[in-house]
């Protein structure tokens, strides 16, 4: 396997683990939240990540890239990060959101920086981007919510911690 099929390899398993990942902390941030307009604000960004998860799913059959093996433990792992901050609370789900998409949004701009260095698939780094843009208002809508307020600090940053360690497992495994 070459060195350029290798990476491409590693960029739609990671997306294909994260979006995979965000569905399931959404759906399980609405499952137990008691707020029923977070649930339709839940429901909304869900709808759109759902759009990513598809096409990378897409890309990952048409591109013959085996998934990360990690899917049962992110199921999991999602879940339990969307309950958790669905019992602490709105200013949570929110901080979740910011943290995660915050992450993602670095990530994904690493993704295009090189697939445009290398002046290869063109019509990934356009729809990475497109992603990017969406992530972006995401993260800039739950901050506004989130309000920086101090209790939700620590939880943010144990939040890109995990969503950094899933990052670097799911490009390998």
């Amino acid at each position: 396997m070459n060195k350029e099929k290798k990476k491409i390899d590693e960029i739609l398993r990671v997306n294909h683990a994260g979006e995979y990942g965000a569905q399931i902390i959404y759906k399980s941030q609405i499952r137990f939240s008691k707020n029923n307009l977070l649930k339709k604000e839940l429901k909304k960004i869900s709808s759109e990540e759902k759009v990513h998860l598809e096409y990378f799913q897409e890309q990952i059959l048409k591109n013959r890239t085996r998934p990360t093996i990690m899917q049962p433990l992110w199921k999991v792992g999602g879940t339990a990060l969307g309950l958790v901050s669905s019992l602490l609370g709105e200013k949570y789900v929110h901080a979740c959101t910011e943290a995660i998409e915050s992450t993602i949004v670095d990530h994904y701009q690493e993704q295009v920086k090189y697939l445009k260095k290398k002046n290869v698939r063109s019509d990934l780094r356009k729809n990475i981007m497109k992603f990017c843009d969406e992530e972006n208002q995401h993260k800039l809508s739950s901050q506004k919510k989130n309000d920086n307020r101090k209790g939700t600090f620590l939880f943010k940053k144990i939040t890109k911690n995990i969503t950094k360690l899933a990052i670097k497992i799911s490009k390998k495994l």
